[in-house]
């Protein structure tokens, strides 16, 4: 799974490392940017296929054909000429970030018992933040000249290389048991957790709505609103960020010792005050404090958010419950480009990302609406409820009905 998070990690952050040199590089203004931005998000909500699959077919299979999208939208992105065809790839791609996002968190959580989960969790999403910073370093490549910026894109499809590896040794997942009959969004929330969905789903709406372009945007800012070098800004962001997202393990530890809110609630608040901050300062101390704390409080939430989304379910709907909260995140996003794009320039930068951040207050508040889950069992009696089991008494249950 690490390997996976490698590939997905650079594949999907390659077009925000290169933001600064394409947008140039195609002729495109910051509003455009967001348009491409809203546009691909939106094609990406396909991806909820691959959640339903899961549930029905199983996990394996499926999020292997995910992450195989990712290495082959990017390499079309690198080969296709102009901002129409650009756009398209890169819909593919996010397609398959989408499926891998989904399928993933519920691919560990259902193989770590819950003592580690949250953790385990932290580690996977740690390899794919090591998969960004190696799109950071290889910045440089794309200063050279006007379509450099595509070599980039291009080695992405390395991770076709490392299909036939994951392939080999990952294991469909212990709890999954193939239903005997279908079910969709009716069934989930005709599920006595299905009252969750709105508050997960709002969560993940708001965070993203003010996240995607904060995220998207910071070297844009650095290289191109502070004229920072390509390599300076990079420097920055590898150091910076890199510290940060210790925030992995620590949010992880945190979720799985204190509580899946506790840990959730504090993320979002570094968060917001790391990515805003970001945007109203302009010395490089400044800078460095605010990336490291918008790092460490986004690293902070995503263990603990994800292990919370994928205990609040059953095995029959997990996948599919996943992969509609990540749609929900998918929309925050779109609606955040959409609101950058028709007035990032009259506004500014700075104020659009500072009133998109007004989402994340709310945010808080819902995360303390849910009920907690830090120490729930994946094992299900009667479909629905969850058997109060040991860890070891978990696997070996697993294993009983499910065996490798």
């Amino acid at each position: 799974m690490s390997v996976a998070a490698l590939v997905v990690g650079y594949g999907a952050s390659v077009i925000s490392a290169t933001l600064p040199i394409a947008r140039v590089a195609m002729d495109l203004s910051e509003g455009a940017m967001f348009w491409i931005f809203g546009i691909t998000r939106a094609l990406s909500l396909a991806g909820i296929a691959f959640a339903f699959a899961a549930d029905r077919q199983g996990r394996r299979d499926v999020f292997l054909v995910a992450l195989a999208l990712i290495p082959v939208g990017n390499l079309l992105a690198g080969l296709l000429p102009n901002p129409i065809t650009f756009t398209i790839a890169q819909a593919i791609t996010r397609i398959g970030v989408v499926g891998v996002a989904s399928l993933a968190i519920v691919i560990l959580a259902e193989e770590l018992t819950p003592g580690v989960r949250a953790l385990g969790i932290g580690i996977y999403a740690i390899a794919g933040s090591i998969g960004a910073g190696i799109g950071l370093l290889l910045l440089p490549i794309a200063d050279g000249g006007e379509d450099r910026w595509r070599i980039l894109f291009g080695l992405t499809a390395l991770g076709l290389l490392a299909l036939p590896l994951i392939n080999r040794f990952l294991e469909e997942s212990r709890a999954f048991l193939r239903p005997a009959t279908r079910f969709g969004y009716k069934a989930i929330m005709e599920s006595s957790e299905g009252r969750f969905l709105w508050t997960l789903g709002g969560i993940a709406f708001l965070v993203a709505l003010f996240s995607s372009p904060t995220f998207n945007f910071v070297l844009e800012r650095l290289v191109n609103d502070l004229e920072w070098t390509s390599r300076s800004a990079t420097l920055l962001l590898v150091i910076a960020s890199g510290v940060g997202t210790v925030g992995l393990l620590v949010g992880g530890r945190l979720a799985d010792l204190v509580g899946r809110r506790q840990a959730a609630g504090i993320g979002i608040a570094l968060g917001l005050i790391g990515g805003v901050g970001f945007y109203f300062v302009d010395s490089p101390t400044l800078l460095a404090l605010s990336i490291f704390l918008g790092t460490f409080g986004a690293t902070m939430l995503t263990p603990a958010f994800a292990a919370q989304r994928s205990e609040l379910f059953p095995t029959r709907v997990r996948a599919s419950a996943a992969g509609l909260i990540t749609n929900a995140g998918i929309v925050g996003s779109i609606l955040g480009f959409v609101i950058g794009a028709l007035v990032v320039d009259s506004i500014g930068l700075s104020r659009t990302i500072g009133f998109l951040g007004l989402g994340l207050l709310v945010a808080i508040w819902l995360v303390f609406q849910l009920p907690e889950t830090r120490g729930r069992h994946l094992i299900e009696r009667g479909g629905d409820g969850y058997a109060p089991v040991s860890d070891r008494d978990e696997l070996a249950r697993v294993d009983e009905v499910n065996p490798r």
